[in-house]
């Protein structure tokens, strides 16, 4: 008898999505109900050993949230950007900011490039530099300068019916053993993957 051989697609990736993702599907489940609550009072924290699948996973949530209306503000928490509450604010503000640049929240008058005094008018968007001033401006702890923040970008979110934020972050373990922020706007999903469940619901 001849035994045909075939090509094992359940293989260890490191963080790679694999060829097919099984067995997921009551985290997923879990996953669009904490998208659906009218105010967020859960958050989601991915816990396990290595190579259990936690990244991806991670992975395969944001196309759910982005799918519903949300943005998806994430990164690998390094240690170096986690060790203080004012790093971490600078890595939460960065990743944010790439997820609500398009937003137009004025207009502003500079002065054209050249041998001129002609201004022109262009978009003041609610990029980094925009975040970064509220942040600087505002008195207080990082998690005071986080709030208003935050507060902020959902003001102008919610005025273009964005459903709201989700911040997802990998290797979460390395983060502060305090949260962030208190009292942080309504519309704000904690979404953390960590082999350490202590410090990563410390964050979320």
């Amino acid at each position: 008898m001849t035994t045909a051989s075939c090509r094992n697609p359940f293989r260890p990736g490191a963080g790679h999505m694999p060829p097919y993702l099984a067995g997921r599907e009551t985290e997923k489940t879990e996953f669009h109900r904490l998208l659906a609550q009218e105010a967020i009072v859960d958050n989601l924290v991915l816990t396990g050993l290595r190579g259990v699948g936690k990244t991806v996973l991670l992975d395969t949530l944001k196309p759910i949230a982005l799918d519903n209306g949300w943005l998806w503000a994430g990164n690998d928490l390094s240690e170096a950007s986690s060790l203080t509450e004012s790093n971490l604010g600078s890595r939460l503000l960065t990743d944010l900011a790439v997820a609500v640049s398009s937003v137009v929240v004025g207009y502003r008058s500079v002065r054209r490039a050249g041998l001129t005094n002609s201004e022109e008018v262009v978009p003041q968007a609610l990029d980094f530099r925009a975040l970064q001033a509220i942040w600087d401006n505002t008195p207080g702890l990082a998690s005071d300068k986080l709030k208003a923040v935050l507060e902020t970008t959902w003001t102008e979110l919610e005025r273009r019916n964005v459903p709201g934020v989700v911040f997802a972050y990998d290797e979460a373990q390395t983060s502060p053993t305090t949260p962030p922020a208190t009292n942080t706007p309504s519309r704000c999903c904690w979404t953390c993957s960590s082999p350490s469940s202590a410090k990563a619901s410390a964050l979320c």
